[in-house]
């Protein structure tokens, strides 16, 4: 295990790891009221074309919905199992840091955490090294190991 971390590049898996942060953010964030149909009072029949095939605003949202639902749930899924493995000062330090609406600065997390401003990055660090290689998203000297 000790070998594997030290061929890991550590700025470069951190970047890795933030983005799926980004992306957890972005899902949390969203909602599929968006997706939805606009219902207006103008009513309109719309042919079917060469292939029969009927085309509505509602069928599109409804493809777009169970999409947009599908992507999520195997997000979700994929990084709960990698977030599940952190212990439970890992997980606070990165719900804190990273996970909320409004992520928090790193000396608020430490002094809210009792920790020390050393002990939070050596934490942090272990977290992060720790949450990549569960998800599959380290990145080694020379070459990039990504998976999701």
């Amino acid at each position: 295990m000790m070998d594997l971390l030290k061929n890991i590049d550590g700025r470069a898996t951190q970047e890795a790891v933030e983005k799926v942060f980004r992306q957890y953010r972005t899902y949390m964030l969203t909602t599929s009221d968006d997706l939805m149909p606009t219902i207006t009072t103008r009513y309109t029949l719309e042919m079917p074309n060469f292939s029969n095939a009927v085309s509505s605003k509602v069928e599109n949202a409804a493809v777009e919905i169970a999409s947009f639902s599908g992507e999520y749930l195997k997000f979700m899924n994929w990084f709960n199992r990698g977030f599940n493995k952190l212990n439970k000062m890992e997980r606070q330090l990165i719900t804190l840091s990273y996970l909320e609406e409004d992520p928090r600065h790193n000396y608020e997390v430490y002094r809210e955490m009792n920790v020390s401003e050393r002990t939070f990055y050596r934490m942090r660090n272990k977290a992060f090294h720790k949450l990549a290689i569960s998800l599959g998203v380290e990145v080694y000297v020379d070459e990039e190991v990504m998976t999701s």
